[in-house]
């Protein structure tokens, strides 16, 4: 699942945007790396914990200029394998990989509604400011 969404006109420092998200995965207790391929590209990787209930690494990839990025939110490849793989395999062994799938992929929904209402307020914030 890869979500991603466009700005224009905005006038945001990106490398400020991309502290705010990584701050927002610390926040929920995910493991946080962020790489700056320059001033124009960063990525963000927020690794879950068992307790978050989501299988899957997330990826942010925020790209472009300040007036005109685009901030992509890329997850749920594990989760869908884990949907896949439990469908056939509940027909011999059980659902256990199905539910692990669908709570993973539920969860991963959660979380991503209250990500992109983040980013918009977010991006609102860091224009309004200047």
């Amino acid at each position: 699942m890869a979500l991603e969404d466009q700005y224009k006109g905005k006038n945001v420092d990106l490398l400020v945007l991309s502290e705010r998200i990584a701050r927002f995965f610390s926040e929920k207790e995910f493991t946080v790396a962020k790489q700056e391929k320059d001033e124009k590209h960063v990525i963000i990787v927020a690794a879950p914990k068992p307790f978050h209930g989501i299988t899957d690494k997330i990826e942010v990839d925020i790209c472009g200029n300040s007036n005109d990025f685009s901030v992509k939110f890329v997850s749920g490849s594990r989760s869908n394998d884990l949907v896949r793989y439990g469908r056939w395999a509940s027909l011999i062994a059980g659902g256990y990989f199905l539910l692990k799938g669908l709570r993973s992929q539920e969860e991963l929904e959660k979380l991503e509604r209250r990500f992109w209402i983040y980013v918009d307020e977010t991006v609102w914030y860091l224009s309004e400011k200047k």
